[in-house]
Protein backbone atom coordinates (compact mmCIF):
# COMPACT_ATOMS: atom_id res chain seq x y z
CA UNK A 1 0.00 0.00 0.00
CA UNK A 2 2.88 2.44 1.14
CA UNK A 3 4.86 1.60 -2.67
CA UNK A 4 1.24 2.82 -4.04
CA UNK A 5 1.06 5.73 -2.52
CA UNK A 6 5.28 6.91 -3.78
CA UNK A 7 3.91 6.11 -7.09
CA UNK A 8 0.82 8.69 -6.16
CA UNK A 9 2.90 11.33 -4.62
CA UNK A 10 5.25 11.15 -7.21
CA UNK A 11 3.01 11.69 -10.57
CA UNK A 12 1.79 14.61 -8.43
CA UNK A 13 4.97 16.19 -8.11
CA UNK A 14 5.43 15.38 -11.95
CA UNK A 15 2.18 17.28 -12.52
CA UNK A 16 2.73 20.62 -10.46
CA UNK A 17 4.72 22.37 -12.95
CA UNK A 18 2.22 21.87 -15.76
CA UNK A 19 -0.65 22.95 -13.33
CA UNK A 20 1.24 26.03 -12.23
CA UNK A 21 2.25 26.59 -16.00
CA UNK A 22 -1.57 26.62 -17.20
CA UNK A 23 -2.59 28.56 -14.34
CA UNK A 24 0.40 31.32 -14.44
CA UNK A 25 0.58 31.28 -18.37
CA UNK A 26 -2.24 32.10 -20.78
CA UNK A 27 -2.14 29.91 -23.67
CA UNK A 28 -1.33 31.86 -26.78
CA UNK A 29 -4.88 31.40 -28.40
CA UNK A 30 -6.51 32.91 -25.01
CA UNK A 31 -4.03 35.81 -24.94
CA UNK A 32 -4.61 36.95 -28.55
CA UNK A 33 -8.63 35.82 -28.38
CA UNK A 34 -9.61 32.21 -29.68
CA UNK A 35 -9.25 31.29 -33.40
CA UNK A 36 -11.84 31.97 -35.91
CA UNK A 37 -10.47 29.28 -38.56
CA UNK A 38 -8.11 29.22 -41.55
CA UNK A 39 -7.96 30.53 -44.68
CA UNK A 40 -6.78 29.51 -47.70
CA UNK A 41 -5.62 31.18 -49.98
CA UNK A 42 -3.93 30.65 -53.80
CA UNK A 43 -1.75 33.70 -55.14
CA UNK A 44 1.19 34.43 -56.95
CA UNK A 45 2.06 37.56 -54.51
CA UNK A 46 5.46 37.72 -52.93
CA UNK A 47 6.76 36.88 -49.51
CA UNK A 48 6.34 40.44 -48.41
CA UNK A 49 2.93 40.70 -49.37
CA UNK A 50 1.61 37.60 -48.07
CA UNK A 51 3.62 38.36 -44.37
CA UNK A 52 1.66 41.64 -44.19
CA UNK A 53 -1.36 41.44 -45.00
CA UNK A 54 -1.60 37.94 -42.95
CA UNK A 55 -0.51 40.22 -39.55
CA UNK A 56 -2.51 43.06 -40.00
CA UNK A 57 -5.58 41.12 -41.39
CA UNK A 58 -5.31 38.77 -38.13
CA UNK A 59 -4.91 42.40 -36.14
CA UNK A 60 -8.06 43.91 -37.66
CA UNK A 61 -10.17 40.51 -37.37
CA UNK A 62 -9.46 40.59 -33.33
CA UNK A 63 -9.82 44.01 -32.79
CA UNK A 64 -13.34 44.14 -35.19
CA UNK A 65 -14.48 39.99 -33.77
CA UNK A 66 -12.22 39.26 -30.55
CA UNK A 67 -10.93 36.29 -32.61
CA UNK A 68 -7.34 35.29 -34.80
CA UNK A 69 -7.23 33.68 -38.26
CA UNK A 70 -4.36 31.89 -39.57
CA UNK A 71 -3.82 32.35 -43.37
CA UNK A 72 -2.95 29.36 -45.24
CA UNK A 73 -1.16 30.15 -48.47
CA UNK A 74 -0.52 28.11 -51.40
CA UNK A 75 1.77 29.62 -54.31
CA UNK A 76 1.81 27.15 -57.26
CA UNK A 77 3.29 30.35 -59.32
CA UNK A 78 1.66 32.64 -62.08
CA UNK A 79 -0.95 33.55 -63.02
CA UNK A 80 -1.13 30.62 -65.99
CA UNK A 81 -0.07 28.29 -62.87
CA UNK A 82 -2.68 29.13 -60.63
CA UNK A 83 -5.34 28.73 -63.25
CA UNK A 84 -3.95 25.01 -64.09
CA UNK A 85 -4.53 24.39 -60.41
CA UNK A 86 -8.07 26.14 -60.15
CA UNK A 87 -9.14 23.61 -63.32
CA UNK A 88 -7.54 20.39 -62.09
CA UNK A 89 -9.03 20.62 -58.96
CA UNK A 90 -12.58 21.31 -60.21
CA UNK A 91 -12.08 19.27 -63.23
CA UNK A 92 -13.41 15.46 -61.30
CA UNK A 93 -16.00 17.48 -60.04
CA UNK A 94 -17.14 18.84 -63.45
CA UNK A 95 -20.68 17.44 -65.04
CA UNK A 96 -20.78 16.13 -68.28
CA UNK A 97 -22.53 18.87 -69.76
CA UNK A 98 -19.91 21.19 -68.29
CA UNK A 99 -22.07 22.50 -65.12
CA UNK A 100 -21.35 21.65 -61.17
CA UNK A 101 -23.95 19.69 -58.70
CA UNK A 102 -25.20 21.72 -56.13
CA UNK A 103 -22.33 20.40 -53.97
CA UNK A 104 -19.26 20.95 -54.75
CA UNK A 105 -15.97 20.37 -52.21
CA UNK A 106 -13.97 23.76 -52.07
CA UNK A 107 -10.23 23.17 -50.93
CA UNK A 108 -8.99 26.41 -51.18
CA UNK A 109 -11.05 29.32 -50.23
CA UNK A 110 -10.25 31.94 -52.31
CA UNK A 111 -7.81 33.66 -55.38
CA UNK A 112 -5.70 36.63 -54.98
CA UNK A 113 -3.53 38.24 -57.35
CA UNK A 114 -2.71 37.47 -60.60
CA UNK A 115 -4.19 40.45 -62.94
CA UNK A 116 -7.69 40.91 -64.40
CA UNK A 117 -7.36 39.01 -66.94
CA UNK A 118 -6.86 35.77 -65.16
CA UNK A 119 -10.82 36.43 -63.14
CA UNK A 120 -12.70 38.29 -65.80
CA UNK A 121 -11.91 36.42 -68.92
CA UNK A 122 -10.10 32.60 -67.57
CA UNK A 123 -11.67 31.83 -64.36
CA UNK A 124 -15.28 33.73 -64.01
CA UNK A 125 -16.42 31.49 -67.80
CA UNK A 126 -15.27 28.20 -66.15
CA UNK A 127 -18.04 29.02 -63.53
CA UNK A 128 -15.12 28.95 -60.50
CA UNK A 129 -15.99 32.29 -58.87
CA UNK A 130 -19.17 32.85 -56.62
CA UNK A 131 -20.99 36.25 -56.33
CA UNK A 132 -19.39 38.36 -52.96
CA UNK A 133 -21.83 39.40 -50.80
CA UNK A 134 -20.21 42.50 -49.72
CA UNK A 135 -21.66 46.18 -48.29
CA UNK A 136 -22.91 47.83 -50.95
CA UNK A 137 -21.71 51.00 -48.96
CA UNK A 138 -17.98 49.36 -49.21
CA UNK A 139 -18.39 48.78 -53.06
CA UNK A 140 -19.51 52.47 -53.41
CA UNK A 141 -16.75 53.74 -51.40
CA UNK A 142 -14.27 51.35 -53.00
CA UNK A 143 -15.37 51.66 -56.54
CA UNK A 144 -17.44 55.44 -57.25
CA UNK A 145 -16.70 54.34 -60.69
CA UNK A 146 -16.38 51.11 -61.88
CA UNK A 147 -13.99 51.69 -64.81
CA UNK A 148 -10.21 53.12 -64.65
CA UNK A 149 -10.11 55.01 -68.65
CA UNK A 150 -12.31 52.37 -70.24
CA UNK A 151 -10.38 48.93 -67.79
CA UNK A 152 -12.81 47.57 -65.32
CA UNK A 153 -12.13 47.79 -61.89
CA UNK A 154 -14.47 45.28 -60.58
CA UNK A 155 -16.71 42.32 -62.18
CA UNK A 156 -19.76 44.26 -63.83
CA UNK A 157 -22.88 42.34 -64.40
CA UNK A 158 -26.71 43.27 -64.86
CA UNK A 159 -29.80 40.93 -64.56
CA UNK A 160 -32.68 41.07 -67.09
CA UNK A 161 -33.98 44.10 -65.41
CA UNK A 162 -30.40 46.11 -65.97
CA UNK A 163 -29.84 46.22 -62.05
CA UNK A 164 -26.22 46.12 -60.82
CA UNK A 165 -25.44 42.18 -59.84
CA UNK A 166 -23.00 41.36 -56.94
CA UNK A 167 -19.74 41.19 -58.01
CA UNK A 168 -17.55 37.81 -58.78
CA UNK A 169 -14.40 39.80 -58.31
CA UNK A 170 -12.81 42.66 -57.10
CA UNK A 171 -9.48 44.65 -57.99
CA UNK A 172 -7.94 45.74 -54.63
CA UNK A 173 -4.73 47.43 -56.01
CA UNK A 174 -3.51 48.68 -59.13
CA UNK A 175 -0.62 47.76 -61.18
CA UNK A 176 1.07 49.25 -64.00
CA UNK A 177 4.32 48.20 -66.53
CA UNK A 178 7.08 48.96 -67.64
CA UNK A 179 11.10 49.11 -68.41
CA UNK A 180 13.80 48.32 -65.63
CA UNK A 181 17.30 49.16 -67.03
CA UNK A 182 20.99 49.41 -65.04
CA UNK A 183 22.27 52.95 -65.56
CA UNK A 184 25.64 51.57 -65.43
CA UNK A 185 25.24 48.40 -68.00
CA UNK A 186 23.55 51.60 -70.12
CA UNK A 187 26.45 53.76 -69.72
CA UNK A 188 29.14 51.41 -70.36
CA UNK A 189 27.02 50.53 -73.89
CA UNK A 190 26.60 54.75 -74.49
CA UNK A 191 22.80 54.33 -74.50
CA UNK A 192 20.39 56.99 -73.11
CA UNK A 193 18.03 55.74 -70.84
CA UNK A 194 14.99 53.50 -72.34
CA UNK A 195 11.63 55.96 -72.10
CA UNK A 196 10.02 54.06 -74.79
CA UNK A 197 9.19 50.33 -75.87
CA UNK A 198 10.97 50.93 -79.16
CA UNK A 199 14.14 51.68 -77.21
CA UNK A 200 14.64 47.90 -76.00
CA UNK A 201 14.74 47.20 -80.00
CA UNK A 202 18.60 49.05 -80.04
CA UNK A 203 20.86 45.96 -81.80
CA UNK A 204 23.04 47.41 -78.75
CA UNK A 205 21.32 45.24 -76.12
CA UNK A 206 21.13 42.13 -77.96
CA UNK A 207 21.77 39.29 -75.69
CA UNK A 208 21.01 41.54 -73.17
CA UNK A 209 17.22 41.77 -72.14
CA UNK A 210 15.91 40.10 -69.45
CA UNK A 211 12.51 38.68 -70.24
CA UNK A 212 9.56 36.67 -68.80
CA UNK A 213 8.25 33.62 -70.36
CA UNK A 214 4.42 34.88 -71.28
CA UNK A 215 2.53 31.59 -70.84
CA UNK A 216 3.98 31.77 -67.91
CA UNK A 217 4.05 35.08 -66.31
CA UNK A 218 0.54 37.24 -66.70
CA UNK A 219 2.53 40.36 -65.92
CA UNK A 220 4.83 40.09 -68.68
CA UNK A 221 1.75 38.99 -71.21
CA UNK A 222 0.17 42.02 -70.39
CA UNK A 223 3.39 44.26 -70.91
CA UNK A 224 3.96 42.42 -74.13
CA UNK A 225 0.10 42.76 -74.99
CA UNK A 226 0.47 46.66 -73.97
CA UNK A 227 3.28 47.18 -76.85
CA UNK A 228 0.94 45.54 -79.17
CA UNK A 229 -2.16 47.72 -78.12
CA UNK A 230 -0.25 51.24 -78.14
CA UNK A 231 0.77 50.42 -81.97
CA UNK A 232 -3.01 49.42 -82.57
CA UNK A 233 -4.34 52.88 -80.98
CA UNK A 234 -1.74 54.71 -83.27
CA UNK A 235 -3.30 52.94 -86.22
CA UNK A 236 -6.34 53.60 -85.09
CA UNK A 237 -6.18 57.12 -84.43
CA UNK A 238 -4.00 57.65 -88.12
CA UNK A 239 -7.30 55.79 -89.45
CA UNK A 240 -9.67 58.05 -87.94
CA UNK A 241 -7.69 60.92 -88.90
CA UNK A 242 -7.86 59.34 -92.84
CA UNK A 243 -10.81 58.41 -92.84
CA UNK A 244 -13.07 61.35 -90.59
CA UNK A 245 -16.48 59.62 -90.75
CA UNK A 246 -15.62 56.52 -89.13
CA UNK A 247 -15.74 58.52 -86.13
CA UNK A 248 -18.94 58.79 -86.49
CA UNK A 249 -20.06 55.32 -86.68
CA UNK A 250 -20.89 52.70 -83.68
CA UNK A 251 -18.44 50.63 -82.39
CA UNK A 252 -19.79 48.07 -84.18
CA UNK A 253 -20.50 49.67 -87.38
CA UNK A 254 -16.25 50.36 -87.17
CA UNK A 255 -15.59 47.04 -86.22
CA UNK A 256 -17.56 46.05 -89.46
CA UNK A 257 -15.57 48.74 -92.04
CA UNK A 258 -12.45 47.40 -93.93
CA UNK A 259 -10.36 50.26 -93.47
CA UNK A 260 -11.08 50.37 -90.04
CA UNK A 261 -10.33 46.71 -89.73
CA UNK A 262 -7.09 47.02 -92.17
CA UNK A 263 -5.94 49.58 -90.47
CA UNK A 264 -5.94 47.57 -86.73
CA UNK A 265 -4.11 44.70 -88.34
CA UNK A 266 -2.16 47.00 -89.79
CA UNK A 267 -1.18 48.17 -85.95
CA UNK A 268 -1.27 45.05 -84.60
CA UNK A 269 1.85 43.86 -86.71
CA UNK A 270 3.85 46.79 -85.93
CA UNK A 271 3.67 46.04 -82.43
CA UNK A 272 4.47 42.47 -82.88
CA UNK A 273 7.27 43.89 -85.14
CA UNK A 274 8.96 45.75 -82.73
CA UNK A 275 8.21 42.74 -79.83
CA UNK A 276 10.27 40.52 -82.26
CA UNK A 277 13.17 42.62 -82.21
CA UNK A 278 12.66 43.16 -77.99
CA UNK A 279 12.56 38.62 -78.31
CA UNK A 280 15.37 38.81 -80.89
CA UNK A 281 17.53 40.83 -77.96
CA UNK A 282 16.51 38.53 -75.09
CA UNK A 283 19.17 37.00 -72.79
CA UNK A 284 16.51 34.59 -71.78
CA UNK A 285 12.93 33.72 -71.32
CA UNK A 286 11.99 32.96 -67.53
CA UNK A 287 9.08 31.64 -66.01
CA UNK A 288 9.45 33.62 -62.71
CA UNK A 289 8.84 37.94 -63.42
CA UNK A 290 10.85 38.76 -60.75
CA UNK A 291 13.49 37.42 -61.57
CA UNK A 292 13.85 40.08 -63.55
CA UNK A 293 14.69 42.96 -61.75
CA UNK A 294 16.94 41.03 -59.80
CA UNK A 295 19.28 40.34 -62.95
CA UNK A 296 19.05 43.77 -64.23
CA UNK A 297 19.75 45.12 -60.66
CA UNK A 298 22.99 42.62 -60.11
CA UNK A 299 24.31 43.41 -64.22
CA UNK A 300 23.69 40.56 -65.52
CA UNK A 301 20.98 42.18 -67.57
CA UNK A 302 20.74 45.44 -68.97
CA UNK A 303 16.87 45.71 -69.03
CA UNK A 304 13.93 43.84 -68.92
CA UNK A 305 9.82 44.10 -68.88
CA UNK A 306 8.79 44.34 -65.62
CA UNK A 307 5.30 45.23 -63.16
CA UNK A 308 5.47 48.45 -61.57
CA UNK A 309 6.03 47.23 -58.24
CA UNK A 310 8.38 44.82 -58.82
CA UNK A 311 10.68 47.77 -60.29
CA UNK A 312 10.00 49.90 -57.47
CA UNK A 313 10.83 47.65 -54.85
CA UNK A 314 14.33 46.55 -56.13
CA UNK A 315 15.16 50.32 -56.57
CA UNK A 316 14.59 51.04 -53.18
CA UNK A 317 16.43 47.97 -51.99
CA UNK A 318 19.22 48.00 -54.03
CA UNK A 319 19.11 52.15 -54.99
CA UNK A 320 18.86 53.77 -57.80
CA UNK A 321 22.17 53.75 -59.14
CA UNK A 322 21.90 49.70 -59.57
CA UNK A 323 18.26 49.64 -61.21
CA UNK A 324 15.61 52.35 -62.36
CA UNK A 325 12.16 51.51 -63.13
CA UNK A 326 10.61 53.88 -66.41
CA UNK A 327 6.89 53.87 -66.98
CA UNK A 328 6.48 54.21 -71.09
CA UNK A 329 5.53 57.54 -72.01
CA UNK A 330 1.50 57.25 -72.89
CA UNK A 331 2.42 53.33 -73.45
CA UNK A 332 1.79 51.79 -69.72
CA UNK A 333 -1.57 49.89 -68.76
CA UNK A 334 -3.32 50.62 -65.19
CA UNK A 335 -4.98 47.55 -64.42
CA UNK A 336 -6.84 46.23 -61.21
CA UNK A 337 -5.39 43.16 -59.28
CA UNK A 338 -8.39 41.18 -58.05
CA UNK A 339 -9.52 39.10 -54.88
CA UNK A 340 -12.45 36.30 -55.19
CA UNK A 341 -13.95 33.55 -53.68
CA UNK A 342 -14.06 30.40 -54.83
CA UNK A 343 -17.06 28.03 -55.84
CA UNK A 344 -17.96 25.92 -53.17
CA UNK A 345 -16.89 27.75 -50.35
CA UNK A 346 -20.05 28.27 -47.81
CA UNK A 347 -21.30 29.04 -44.43
CA UNK A 348 -19.11 30.05 -42.21
CA UNK A 349 -16.32 29.59 -43.85
CA UNK A 350 -17.53 31.92 -46.95
CA UNK A 351 -18.09 34.62 -44.06
CA UNK A 352 -14.62 34.42 -43.30
CA UNK A 353 -13.42 34.82 -46.40
CA UNK A 354 -15.56 38.23 -47.16
CA UNK A 355 -14.60 39.34 -44.39
CA UNK A 356 -10.92 38.97 -46.00
CA UNK A 357 -12.28 41.11 -48.66
CA UNK A 358 -14.00 43.72 -46.72
CA UNK A 359 -10.65 44.00 -45.20
CA UNK A 360 -8.61 44.33 -48.28
CA UNK A 361 -10.85 47.29 -49.60
CA UNK A 362 -11.20 48.98 -46.11
CA UNK A 363 -8.87 51.61 -45.90
CA UNK A 364 -6.40 50.06 -43.25
CA UNK A 365 -5.96 47.23 -45.75
CA UNK A 366 -5.53 49.97 -48.83
CA UNK A 367 -3.03 51.96 -46.78
CA UNK A 368 -0.79 49.22 -46.28
CA UNK A 369 0.00 48.97 -50.48
CA UNK A 370 1.62 52.16 -49.82
CA UNK A 371 2.40 53.51 -46.82
CA UNK A 372 6.38 53.64 -45.65
CA UNK A 373 7.03 50.95 -43.60
CA UNK A 374 7.52 51.57 -39.88
CA UNK A 375 4.82 54.26 -39.98
CA UNK A 376 1.01 54.03 -38.81
CA UNK A 377 -1.16 51.92 -41.08
CA UNK A 378 2.13 50.79 -43.68
CA UNK A 379 3.89 47.40 -43.23
CA UNK A 380 6.38 46.85 -40.22
CA UNK A 381 9.54 45.56 -42.43
CA UNK A 382 9.70 46.65 -46.36
CA UNK A 383 7.10 49.42 -48.56
CA UNK A 384 4.79 47.17 -50.50
CA UNK A 385 5.03 49.63 -53.01
CA UNK A 386 1.60 49.08 -54.53
CA UNK A 387 -1.21 51.38 -55.75
CA UNK A 388 -4.12 51.25 -53.86
CA UNK A 389 -7.54 51.10 -55.85
CA UNK A 390 -9.83 53.20 -53.65
CA UNK A 391 -9.52 56.76 -55.06
CA UNK A 392 -10.55 58.35 -51.70
CA UNK A 393 -6.70 57.63 -50.46
CA UNK A 394 -4.84 59.68 -52.60
CA UNK A 395 -6.20 62.31 -51.23
CA UNK A 396 -3.08 62.40 -48.87
CA UNK A 397 -0.37 60.75 -49.94
CA UNK A 398 2.25 62.24 -47.51
CA UNK A 399 3.80 59.29 -45.77
CA UNK A 400 3.68 57.21 -49.32
CA UNK A 401 6.21 54.76 -50.99
CA UNK A 402 5.70 56.32 -53.74
CA UNK A 403 3.77 60.19 -54.83
CA UNK A 404 1.79 58.36 -57.88
CA UNK A 405 -2.07 59.02 -59.04
CA UNK A 406 -3.14 56.95 -61.64
CA UNK A 407 -6.76 57.97 -61.55
CA UNK A 408 -4.88 60.81 -63.39
CA UNK A 409 -2.00 59.40 -65.08
CA UNK A 410 -5.12 56.73 -66.86
CA UNK A 411 -6.17 60.05 -68.69
CA UNK A 412 -4.59 59.14 -71.61
CA UNK A 413 -3.88 55.14 -72.89
CA UNK A 414 -4.98 52.20 -70.88
CA UNK A 415 -5.90 48.59 -72.41
CA UNK A 416 -8.89 48.49 -74.45
CA UNK A 417 -11.28 45.74 -73.55
CA UNK A 418 -11.91 44.14 -77.21
CA UNK A 419 -8.90 44.04 -78.08
CA UNK A 420 -7.90 42.05 -75.10
CA UNK A 421 -10.19 39.43 -76.63
CA UNK A 422 -7.10 38.28 -78.71
CA UNK A 423 -4.85 37.94 -75.69
CA UNK A 424 -5.42 34.14 -74.61
CA UNK A 425 -4.23 33.08 -77.96
CA UNK A 426 -1.91 35.47 -78.16
CA UNK A 427 0.63 33.89 -75.55
CA UNK A 428 0.75 30.89 -77.26
CA UNK A 429 2.03 32.80 -80.00
CA UNK A 430 4.58 34.62 -78.44
CA UNK A 431 6.06 31.70 -77.23
CA UNK A 432 6.22 29.56 -80.36
CA UNK A 433 7.78 32.73 -82.10
CA UNK A 434 10.16 34.00 -79.22
CA UNK A 435 10.73 30.47 -77.48
CA UNK A 436 9.76 27.49 -79.23
CA UNK A 437 11.99 29.19 -82.26
CA UNK A 438 14.60 30.92 -80.02
CA UNK A 439 17.79 29.42 -81.63
CA UNK A 440 16.66 30.08 -85.14
CA UNK A 441 15.85 33.47 -83.90
CA UNK A 442 19.12 33.89 -82.27
CA UNK A 443 20.87 32.88 -85.93
CA UNK A 444 18.93 34.97 -88.22
CA UNK A 445 19.32 38.25 -85.62
CA UNK A 446 23.03 37.38 -85.62
CA UNK A 447 23.62 37.08 -89.50
CA UNK A 448 21.60 40.21 -90.22
CA UNK A 449 23.84 42.01 -87.31
CA UNK A 450 26.66 41.39 -89.42
CA UNK A 451 25.58 42.59 -92.34
CA UNK A 452 27.93 45.95 -93.10
CA UNK A 453 26.07 47.69 -95.77
CA UNK A 454 23.67 49.42 -93.86
CA UNK A 455 20.59 49.25 -96.51
CA UNK A 456 20.80 45.47 -96.97
CA UNK A 457 21.01 45.53 -93.17
CA UNK A 458 17.89 47.22 -92.68
CA UNK A 459 15.87 45.56 -95.36
CA UNK A 460 16.79 42.28 -93.82
CA UNK A 461 15.86 43.12 -90.52
CA UNK A 462 12.08 44.66 -92.52
CA UNK A 463 12.08 41.03 -93.91
CA UNK A 464 12.97 39.53 -90.24
CA UNK A 465 10.15 41.68 -88.88
CA UNK A 466 7.29 40.44 -91.68
CA UNK A 467 5.71 37.93 -89.16
CA UNK A 468 4.37 34.75 -91.10
CA UNK A 469 1.55 35.05 -88.81
CA UNK A 470 -0.84 37.90 -89.15
CA UNK A 471 -3.54 39.40 -87.32
CA UNK A 472 -6.88 37.44 -89.16
CA UNK A 473 -4.86 33.97 -88.35
CA UNK A 474 -5.12 34.78 -84.31
CA UNK A 475 -8.73 35.93 -85.04
CA UNK A 476 -9.87 32.20 -86.77
CA UNK A 477 -7.83 30.77 -83.91
CA UNK A 478 -9.80 32.55 -81.07
CA UNK A 479 -13.12 31.70 -83.31
CA UNK A 480 -12.51 27.76 -83.43
CA UNK A 481 -11.27 27.98 -79.73
CA UNK A 482 -14.56 29.21 -78.24
CA UNK A 483 -17.01 26.83 -80.21
CA UNK A 484 -14.66 24.32 -79.30
CA UNK A 485 -15.53 25.14 -75.44
CA UNK A 486 -19.17 26.07 -75.93
CA UNK A 487 -18.97 22.29 -76.94
CA UNK A 488 -17.07 21.58 -74.23
CA UNK A 489 -14.33 19.65 -76.11
CA UNK A 490 -11.40 19.07 -74.91
CA UNK A 491 -8.89 21.77 -76.15
CA UNK A 492 -5.79 21.02 -74.91
CA UNK A 493 -3.97 18.88 -77.32
CA UNK A 494 -5.61 21.11 -80.18
CA UNK A 495 -3.59 24.13 -78.45
CA UNK A 496 -0.42 22.09 -78.61
CA UNK A 497 -0.81 21.19 -82.21
CA UNK A 498 -1.52 24.50 -83.11
CA UNK A 499 1.47 26.07 -81.02
CA UNK A 500 3.84 23.80 -82.68
CA UNK A 501 2.21 24.82 -86.44
CA UNK A 502 2.92 28.34 -85.47
CA UNK A 503 6.32 27.27 -84.08
CA UNK A 504 7.40 25.43 -87.51
CA UNK A 505 6.13 28.70 -89.23
CA UNK A 506 8.22 30.99 -87.45
CA UNK A 507 11.57 28.69 -87.58
CA UNK A 508 11.21 28.39 -91.35
CA UNK A 509 10.31 32.02 -91.67
CA UNK A 510 14.01 32.98 -89.78
CA UNK A 511 15.74 30.41 -91.71
CA UNK A 512 14.89 32.08 -94.68
CA UNK A 513 16.07 34.95 -93.43
CA UNK A 514 19.27 33.42 -92.41
CA UNK A 515 20.22 32.45 -95.71
CA UNK A 516 19.81 35.24 -97.44
CA UNK A 517 21.38 37.58 -94.69
CA UNK A 518 24.50 35.00 -95.35
CA UNK A 519 24.77 34.64 -99.39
Amino acid sequence: MLRYLWIILFLLVLAIPFALRHWLVKPETELKGQTAGRLVIVTPNNQDIRREFARAFDQWYQEHFGESVKIDWRVPGGSNDIKRLLESVYAAQRLSDGRFPDEVRADIDLVWGGGDYLYDVELNPLGLLQPLDLSPELLREAFPEPLLAGVKLRDVRHDAQGRLLPPRWVGVCLSGFGIVYNPAVYSSLHLPPPQTWTDLTRPQLAGLLALADPTRSGSAAVAYMVVVQRAMADAEAAALHEYPDLAGLSAQQRGADQRYTDALAHGWHEGMRQLLLIAANARYFTDSANLVPRDVSSGDAAAGVAIDFYGRTFQEVVGSSRIRFVSPRGATAITPDPVAILLGVKGEQKILAERFVTFLLSRQGQLLWIVKPGLPDGPLERGLRRLPIRPDVYVDRTNWTDDADPFIEADGFNQRGEWMSLFSDMRPLWAAAWIDSRETLKQAYAAILQVSEVGRRDRLMDELTNLPVQMNDVVAVRTQRAAMQRNHQDITLWQTRQRIEWARKFRKHYQRVTDEAQR
